[in-house]
């Protein structure tokens, strides 16, 4: 077996990845969960069932259902399904007593179906992860929690556990289990630790009751996407599929009940990712939640393979009735058909998906749905609709203290008031932009690669702050924008991990731009801008682009251009003629010496006019 494939599955095998799907096509996809839904008839459907509905933040429902089918005769995979739900429903719950039953249960579950290697391993991780609520280190979780049942154990000392074993159960159980309060969630320690396991695996997959390959690399999909290495996990969920396939299980009985639960509309983690739940899932499961991985990685750079990716997850749910799930889908595809250019088909998936986000029970769950519909109301040149819209999702945002959601609703406002022309609006804005990417930057929970873009984000927000305050006059809020990209640019000011010379052309184009504001100043006569004022900038934007790293020789020529050009304009407006012709003439030579024949030309007009009588 290959994995790793080079090239992107086909979705359904139709030949249809390149195309745009029809709306008929869509139409059947967006349908709800086709309610009723039939009971399950068994232990294997009863465990499926209660995963959904726990996924769905329905958890006393899902513990009932693993009540009623908890006595019932299965083959062992299936008891172990339905057991690791009702454990985790239990931790969720808080329930000491439900949670040491389930934990006797799951164990003797293994050691009497012939994998007492599996069994003690599972007991020791369950002891680890501290389901038990007991506060402390890991040890004296270890020394407190109560203790599974030996029963059906012979005499002896404990039995010995290979360390292959520990990091494989370790893997899988991580995400069966809520850890202790306070802990952190760090998806790049997790993708290593299932890569790990990945590794241990072949050493003891035949003392495990069934192969958790592809849900190990399903969870790997969906740890490092949420770490935001969309390449690796765009591999990774391309793995699962493979696997899947060469196993002959892409299609399977329970593939009615696809719930893809690494995505939907749920609450993300410190670092964006949903967490995987702790139920053992079926073949056509894993299918699924790795087409869903798919859309979502894939959803910026190949748009349409996303389109289908998300397609074929949807189309797998007809008997889910799991709101946050094909919400979140939904979102994905809406946004895979805008960035396709799918005008006809995004707008009637936005109008689908505005009225299903209000089936969502928590308002927190609404916010991703909800600016992924006023982006399209946007794209639609619908404003009036998309202010709507957006000031919902605002207003959740604001509640929940979601800064990165505040971000999305800024960037999309700055957006909507640049095509409706009211540049003030813009303005307030990209200031609330700016402000929400430098608070998540020095958030201590933001992981580097995440502060890398984040710095970037303000960085790019302040340039564009500092440009619409010229156009508005503004020069107080083009000082405030540049004392901000100072703080962030200057050597030595932090580590963003951003290149040198991304560093330096911001912050030269900070001086730049403030020079230039005390300039227009000084000709407008504003109080507090005098000539020593305008003369200090502009020898501090020089300073500034004589730090250019190596080899930027050019872009700093440029700069250097660009600024004499600007500073013969703005003498020219002062009324200084003479030192203006100078100017100009210094700029002309730059720019013929860059090879901008126009721009040359151009200084040469302004001498000229300077050069003839009032």
């Amino acid at each position: 077996m290959t994995l790793a494939a080079a090239s992107l599955p086909v979705p359904g095998g139709d030949g249809t990845e390149g195309s745009v799907p029809s709306l008929d096509r869509l139409r059947a996809a967006l349908r709800p969960a086709q309610l009723p839904l039939p009971r399950p008839r068994d232990v294997h459907e009863a465990a499926l069932r209660a995963g959904d509905l726990l996924h769905a933040e329905r958890e006393r429902e899902a513990r009932v259902l693993v009540e009623r089918f908890r006595q019932e005769q299965a083959p062992p995979e299936d008891r172990l399904e339905l057991l690791a739900v009702g454990l985790r429903c239990a931790a969720l719950a808080g329930r000491t007593e439900e949670i040491e039953r389930d934990a006797a249960a799951l164990v003797t579950l293994l050691r009497r179906s012939g994998h007492p290697q599996q069994a003690a391993a599972v007991a020791t991780v369950l002891l680890e992860r501290g389901p038990f609520e007991q506060p402390g280190t890991g040890r004296d979780r270890a020394a407190q929690a109560p203790q599974p049942s030996s029963r059906g154990r012979r005499r002896g000392s404990a039995r010995q556990v290979s360390p292959e074993m520990l990091v494989v159960v370790r893997a899988q159980m991580r995400s069966a289990l809520p850890g202790p309060r306070g802990e952190i969630v760090d998806p790049r320690r997790d993708a290593a630790r299932l890569r790990a396991a990945l590794s241990a695996l072949p050493a003891v997959r035949d003392q495990m009751l069934r192969d958790p390959e592809a849900e190990l690399r399903l969870r790997l999909a969906q740890a490092l996407e949420g770490a935001g290495d969309e390449a690796g996990a765009t591999t990774a969920a391309l793995d699962v599929l493979d696997l899947l396939e060469d196993r002959g299980a892409g299609e399977g009985p329970d593939a009615h009940a696809a719930g893809a639960h690494g995505d939907g509309a749920q609450d993300p983690g410190p670092h964006g990712a949903v967490p995987a739940p702790g139920t053992a899932e079926g073949p056509a499961r894993l299918a699924t939640a790795a087409h869903a991985v798919l859309a979502r990685t894939l959803c910026t750079q190949r748009p349409l393979p996303a389109v289908h990716h998300a397609l074929e997850a949807l189309e797998a749910m007809p008997l889910i009735e799991d709101p946050p799930l094909r919400v979140g889908l939904i979102t994905t595809l809406l946004r895979g058909l805008m960035a396709a250019g799918a005008t006809a088909q995004a707008g009637f998936t936005a109008g689908r998906l505005a009225s299903l986000q209000r089936t969502l029970g928590r308002d927190a769950l609404r916010i991703a749905p909800l600016l992924a519909v006023a982006a399209q109301r946007v794209d639609a040149q619908r404003y009036d609709a998309a202010w709507v819209v957006l000031e919902q999702a605002r207003r959740i945002a604001r509640g929940q203290r979601d800064h990165r959601a505040q971000l999305e609703a800024a960037r999309l406002g700055a957006s909507l008031h640049e095509r409706t022309g009211d540049a003030a609006a813009s303005l307030r804005e990209l200031q609330v932009l700016a402000h929400h990417a430098r608070w998540l930057a020095d958030d201590l929970e933001t992981t580097a690669a995440a502060q890398a873009e984040l710095i970037r984000t303000e960085l790019e927000a302040q340039a564009l702050v500092m440009r619409r305050a010229l156009d508005l006059g503004r020069t107080g809020v083009v000082s405030e924008a540049v004392r901000e990209i100072e703080r962030r640019t200057r050597p030595g000011a932090s580590r963003s991990g951003l290149p040198p010379e991304l560093l330096w052309d911001h912050r030269v184009d900070a001086r730049v731009g403030l020079f230039i504001a005390v300039g227009t100043a000084l000709a407008r006569g504003e109080e507090g801008a005098d000539e020593q004022a305008y003369d200090l900038h502009r020898r501090e934007a020089l300073e500034a682009i004589g730090t250019m790293p190596p080899g930027h020789e050019q872009r700093a020529r440029y700069w250097a251009a660009y600024l004499e050009d600007r500073h013969a304009h703005l003498l020219a407006e002062q009324g200084r003629r003479g030192a203006a012709r100078r100017a100009a003439k210094r700029a002309g030579e730059n720019w013929t010496h860059l090879g901008h024949e126009e721009d040359a030309a151009r200084m040469e007009a302004l001498r000229a006019s300077l050069a003839a009588p009032r």
